[in-house]
């Protein structure tokens, strides 16, 4: 009994396919609606029924590749999960272990008890050994930091104009020394004031008048040795300046 439904041919009374326009035995054209054999009004039902069984197979094949893509996924998140591996090594310790369940739950609780202990005390030691470690390497390291600060050179700053003052003349130019063995004190003035290089003294005629400057040499002590003059210079980052000094007996 066939899916497609049967018709019988009006001239020869032979069945042949619905399908077809003629009948294939007698080339006789067949009518319209054609006679259809005693199991033609089933033939709709038929083409349904067969028409439902192919879907439900179509969905149980779906079914069935969703089902087995499902259980692979879950093997492999299985085998990546560290608790299963542990459990799994766990029970293939208790298999290899002829001695029964207690030793197994023995050597479990020891297990567990050694675990956490070592963890604790290494735990303890290693943040007590990476606090004094670090303590000490940045104490020295800080230390290191201000020694090298404290050796660094002081910066240079250069006069750009330098001239000389004592008590009565500011600047100096022209001044006497009335007897031998009188002094006077002459002071350098340097701008800017915070310059670095020392300034340098001299008298161009020692044995008729001396010139001795302090330690930083802003300051120069002038004392009168004979009868005479004497051209006292003054000199700093390549700035000179002079003046005369008369002496008399």
């Amino acid at each position: 009994m066939g899916l497609i439904p049967q018709v019988k041919c009006g001239r020869c009374d032979r069945t042949y396919s619905a399908l077809r326009s003629r009948c294939p035995y007698c080339n006789a054209h067949r009518h319209k609606k054609g006679k259809r054999t005693t199991d033609g009004d089933n033939a709709t039902w038929k083409l349904i029924i067969g028409i439902l069984l192919i879907v439900v197979l179509i969905a149980a094949v779906i079914v069935i590749l969703v089902t087995s893509a499902g259980d692979k996924d879950n093997e492999v998140n299985n085998q990546n999960t560290p608790g299963n591996n542990a459990n799994e090594g766990v029970e293939n310790h208790q298999g290899q272990n002829p001695g029964g369940g207690k030793d197994d739950e023995n050597s479990e609780n020891n297990g567990e008890n050694n675990g956490e202990n070592n963890g604790e005390n290494n735990g303890e030691n290693n943040g007590e050994n990476n606090g004094e470690n670090n303590g000490e390497n940045n104490g020295e390291n800080n230390g290191e930091g201000g020694n090298t600060g404290a050796q660094q050179p002081p910066v240079t700053v250069t006069a750009s104009s330098i001239s000389a003052k004592q008590k009565y003349q500011n600047p100096c130019t022209d001044f006497s020394l009335m007897k031998i063995g009188d002094t006077c004190e002459v002071t350098a003035v340097v701008t800017p004031s915070n310059a670095t290089s020392i300034p340098v003294w001299s008298s161009s005629n020692e044995s008729v008048l001396s010139v001795v400057p302090d330690a930083t040499g802003l300051k120069a002590t002038l004392t009168n040795l004979s009868a005479g003059s004497s051209n006292v210079t003054v000199s700093v980052d390549g700035l000179e300046y002079t003046f005369i000094v008369r002496c008399r007996k």
